[in-house]
């Protein structure tokens, strides 16, 4: 059993209360706890592990530590939430909860689905109105990052209050898309909160995963999501409006590989080539990807299929970016090509300064011609051509 069927054994465990089969030859805690950590599933993975025994002391009292962390940020989030969501409702502040904050729902313990943030999507008339109420309970402003401000309250609570659903910097056609809760409903018996029906959080669960994949990878908890929502919900959804309204968002096919990996993974499906190394991708990318994975799918668009391309074509690409490249990191390039090689000396200095510009560098200087077509096969297969 390899690493990737033991992660399996020990989600299947936690879902369906269960001990796990024992650590097989070759796997070690340490292995899991890292991978764990890095994929915000503690709570998933390590509470399975405590069902086994034969651990020693310093073993338990590690696993146990983390496990109660994350129960106990889960538990401070989801009541705290819960009581931001009747106040919104009372002050007449139009919200709707996003991603994670629904899902945990549909585990079978909200525990199970960790987060290290809430997410809120507020009215955009409403974001003063919304700030003053969450100054009024607690909230400190920590910093306002595009679409979203972040809120800190002291233990654990981390809360990300959205204006848009959607990065229009990432895709403008799903902006427009997911813009001005067109998509959602209010809840039954709110007039101000909202969410989504089953089909709709769905697709928008998978342009949220989608969107992290394209701009930074995406970890395996996502597979865990969908393996969860298709189990949930697989039978009854309406699959013809879900497919149509995937293809409007250009995530058809992505969503399409990411289904066929969450059963190959979790319910034993046949693998192929393909389906591993996007495995492997996705464990090494942890929850939030990495800043360096951001060059893959920006690359794989500018080449073509099955086209061999090597590490010093790659290494060129990324030190001289295209024009339209270029111009979605500074807005200022479009139609103006003639400042492209001002961008590009501007880009090389926050390179050496920066930590991203350091791990990317570190990404091409270990790359070898194996590496670089296995990825560009991954994004040209997820076929996601987002524009701006």
């Amino acid at each position: 059993m390899g690493i990737s069927d033991y992660l399996a054994e020990l989600v299947h465990a936690q879902l369906e209360d269960r001990k796990p089969q024992a650590i097989p030859q070759g796997i070690t805690i340490e292995e899991i706890m890292d991978i764990a950590k890095r994929n915000h599933m503690e709570y998933l993975l390590l509470g399975a592990l405590l069902r086994l025994d034969n651990f020693s002391e310093s073993y338990i009292g590690e696993l146990r530590r983390r496990v109660m962390n994350s129960l106990m940020r889960t538990m401070a989030q989801v009541t705290e939430f819960n009581d931001l969501e009747k106040k919104f409702e009372a002050a007449g502040i139009k919200n709707q909860a996003m991603k994670g904050a629904r899902m945990r729902f549909l585990y079978p313990m909200p525990q199970l689905r960790e987060m290290s943030d809430v997410d809120i999507l507020v009215d955009a008339a409403c974001m003063k109105q919304a700030a003053q109420l969450l100054s009024e309970n607690g909230y400190t402003l920590a910093k306002s990052i595009k679409h979203h401000d972040i809120y800190i309250k002291q233990p654990f609570m981390a809360l990300e209050v959205h204006k848009v659903m959607y990065d229009k910097t990432v895709d403008g056609g799903q902006y427009k898309y997911f813009s001005n809760f067109s998509k959602a409903i209010p809840v039954e018996g709110k007039k101000y909160t909202y969410d989504f029906n089953r089909e709709d959080f769905y697709i928008y669960m998978m342009a949220h995963m989608a969107k992290h994949f394209y701009t930074m990878g995406c970890g395996i908890r996502n597979l865990v999501d969908v393996y969860v929502y298709q189990e949930k919900y697989g039978a009854v959804l309406d699959k013809s409006y879900v497919k149509e309204e995937l293809k409007k968002c250009g995530i058809l096919e992505f969503t399409n590989h990411m289904e066929k990996l969450a059963a190959i993974w979790l319910k034993g499906e046949k693998s192929s080539m393909f389906y591993n190394d996007l495995f492997q991708y996705m464990l090494d990318s942890g929850i939030y990807g990495k800043d360096e994975n951001g060059i893959w799918s920006r690359f794989s668009e500018k080449k073509m299929h099955d086209k061999d391309v090597t590490p010093r074509q790659l290494k060129r690409w990324y030190y001289f970016p295209s024009l339209s490249y270029m111009s979605e990191l500074y807005p200022w390039l479009s139609g103006r090509s003639y400042l492209l090689p001002v961008a590009w000396g501007i880009r090389a200095w926050r390179g050496v300064f920066m930590n991203k510009g350091v791990q990317k560098r570190k990404m091409l200087h270990d790359i070898d011609a194996d590496k670089v077509k296995t990825y560009q096969a991954i994004y040209q297969n997820m076929a996601l051509h987002f524009k701006r």
